[in-house]
């Protein structure tokens, strides 16, 4: 059923699935950054306000998300809207990613709420010491998969072949090479061969 609560549900979701706010949805859209905020949903005479289909429009794009997508986060389907997904800890991370998406060395399954999302290649990864920092901190839950498409602007979780292991934001993927856009104010984008990667994994979803 569409309702105004669920809509503006769908699009707090949306914003969550990219780790963006309802304002930096908003700016990443294009839109002004106060177009989603809470306030401007009910007008000061309790007239409810509804998204604009443009503006519906503009997030989908900019998130490279589907109408199909959108639809389900405003009606998921039971099935979907809680998922089994393997736990590893962040120090585990150097395991390897087998054909279907998930680590190899996959600890407990942890039931967790996911609207929206399925379980094909998702997988659960728990910030430990300093590891994802700072974009995560300690005890956050990262769902990942290693076989969503990723786009421009992702925040994406990359294994290093060497050892260790990053979040960051991606800028640019080749054949060749990743670049990132660290979290860290004025410090350079980092440019990492292909050879070096052992898996990358886009973050679906956080649990702070």
């Amino acid at each position: 059923m569409l309702s105004h609560e669920r809509i503006w549900s769908a699009i707090d979701h949306l914003a969550q699935r990219n780790n963006l706010t309802a304002s930096g949805l908003a700016k990443r859209a294009g839109l002004d950054a106060t177009s989603f905020n809470r306030s401007k949903r009910v007008s000061p005479d309790g007239r409810k306000r509804w998204p604009s289909t443009e503006s519906v429009a503009k997030i989908l794009a900019a998130t490279g998300s589907s109408l199909d997508e959108f639809l389900r986060l405003i009606e998921p389907l039971a099935s979907e809207s809680r998922i089994m997904v393997p736990l590893i800890g962040s120090e585990d991370a150097m395991g390897h990613i087998g054909a279907n998406g998930l680590p190899g060395n996959g600890g407990v399954l942890q039931e967790m709420e996911l609207p929206g999302l399925g379980p094909e290649g998702c997988f659960a990864i728990q910030v430990r010491g300093g590891d994802l920092t700072p974009l995560y901190r300690e005890g956050d839950v990262l769902v990942v998969s290693a076989t969503a498409a990723m786009r421009k602007g992702d925040r994406v979780v990359t294994c290093l072949g060497g050892g260790g292991i990053l979040a960051a934001e991606l800028k640019r993927r080749t054949a060749q090479a990743a670049e990132f856009s660290l979290p860290v104010p004025g410090e350079p984008d980092r440019v990492i061969p292909t050879s070096e990667i052992a898996w990358m994994a886009r973050v679906m979803w956080v649990r702070h």
